[in-house]
């Protein structure tokens, strides 16, 4: 119940913020609006006022602003031509049509705002927990539990705080003030660039000083996956690996990675469990799994998992930007979302990220309720990014979409008329095939992730 009922919330806030773009900027340029609907299908209740119709209707899984003179052919009253859309300034229908997907954007800015500014971001005390071998950092003499206080004289009062400047650094020397056992220090560390991926997989350069604001992980069993060789060989939860094949195991990682390159030969473990060590042997099982893009890769596994990490409440901290900072890195946020966004499109479309990543409502719906169960923060800021989602996809140049008609009417402006009424109307009838093979495919893609997936 809780899922539908935030799906509800999630579809009704997108689509009213997305239609009353359309419909604030109609009425700034004098249009008619004859009706305004969230959803589609027959009206099941609403109120007139003037010539406008609100209305909620029987299908909830879209909406509408109906305008006077809307369509091409439509015939209309000589008295109704000043308010009928058809006959403003291209350039004013251009904007009304467009206003829907920014006022998508402009919702997801708005959000983000309030949370970096007003709410604040849930962030890290920037505490050193974790130092790379011969890292920069290291180098420069910095250690674990180390509290950094500014940077180049910028005060430090999270992580957050950290990452931007060491990104923003272009590797030039950082004069870093530490806080050490209740003694300040200052030390100077020069950022490395790194070659990484994104992601979406793609390769990135980075600047980076190779200091953590979590612990490494401990090579200690979480849980056990049954039927696998972990399993088989006795291992149990609480069970910490000290060696393989005699090399010391210091870390998760470095235990993930001898495992991984095994080649599945059979591996002797050495085990800690109650002050006391013994051996095991077993031999990794080659298994077909996901990465995080979707993408089917093989890897050699013995079935076991970390245990659960949190983080103590002691090591968080609220961060609040100023009001300029606030508005800026809520743009950032919002491009960042619409370039990710797209990139994962082009990659879907061109087939390096599988297509079953793609869903529809039942998939929005199912990460509604996840996300309200986690508080409603969390659902806003869901809201926010599918309003980002909903912005792009009404942006396609796909013909019943608000980035069709925006096609007509470029093309309109550079051939100084109207496109005929009939490739208006093969175009629409070819649009809304594509729309309903997309609805049919996401759809498919919903009901066997959450049936067949379980």
């Amino acid at each position: 119940m809780g899922t539908i009922i935030s799906f509800i919330i999630v579809l009704g806030v997108l689509i009213f913020i997305h239609e009353l773009g359309h419909f604030l900027i109609a009425r700034f340029f004098g249009v008619g609006v004859e009706k305004f609907s969230l959803g589609f299908g027959p009206r099941l209740f609403g109120k007139k006022v003037g010539i406008t119709d609100y209305r909620i209707s029987a299908i909830p899984l879209g909406g509408y602003v109906k305008m006077v003179g809307e369509e091409p052919d439509a015939k209309i009253d000589p008295a109704d031509r000043a308010i009928s859309f058809t006959h403003k300034p291209v350039l004013q229908r251009i904007l009304i049509v467009a206003a829907g997907p920014f006022f998508n954007l402009l919702l997801a800015v708005i959000i983000f705002f309030l949370f970096f500014s007003v709410i604040g971001i849930e962030e890290i005390k920037p505490v050193v927990q974790r130092l790379e071998q011969n890292s920069p950092a290291m180098q420069a003499g910095m250690r674990v539990n180390d509290q950094i206080v500014s940077i180049d004289g910028t005060d430090i009062d999270a992580w957050y705080d950290i990452n931007e400047v060491i990104a923003a650094s272009e590797g030039k020397p950082l004069k870093i003030g530490i806080l050490r056992e209740g003694e300040f220090a200052d030390v100077t560390v020069v950022p490395q660039l790194k070659q990484g991926n994104d992601i979406l997989g793609d390769a990135i350069s980075y600047y980076d000083i190779g200091i953590s604001a979590y612990p490494e992980l401990k090579p200690i069993i979480g849980d056990i996956t049954a039927g696998y060789p972990a399993e088989k060989a006795g291992l149990e939860k609480g069970d910490q690996i000290v060696s393989i094949n005699g090399i010391p195991v210091n870390s998760w990682r470095q235990m993930q990675s001898i495992i991984s390159s095994s080649g599945g030969v059979e591996l002797t473990l050495t085990i800690q469990r109650d002050e006391s060590d013994f051996q095991v042997k077993l031999t990794p099982k080659l298994v077909g799994t996901k990465d995080h893009l979707g993408k089917k890769v093989d890897c050699y596994l013995i079935g076991i998992s970390t245990q659960q990490v949190t983080l103590p409440e002691e090591d968080r901290v609220t961060k609040r930007l100023n009001p300029i900072k606030a508005v800026v890195q809520s743009i950032k946020q919002t491009y960042f979302i619409c370039a990710l966004t797209v990139k994962s499109v082009v990659k879907m479309i061109g087939g390096s990220i599988p297509k079953d990543n793609l869903g529809g409502p039942i998939m929005i719906a199912q990460l509604a309720g996840e996300q309200a169960e986690q508080g409603i923060d969390k659902l806003v800021q869901f809201i926010a990014f599918i309003s980002i989602n909903l912005a792009i996809l009404n942006i396609l140049p796909i013909p019943v979409l608000d980035g069709g008609h925006l096609l007509f009417f470029l093309i309109e402006i550079i051939i100084r008329r109207p496109v005929s009424i009939r490739v208006r109307e093969v175009a629409q009838q070819a649009g809304m095939f594509v729309l309903i093979l997309l609805m049919i495919f996401v759809f498919y893609n919903d009901i066997t992730r959450y049936f067949f997936s379980q």
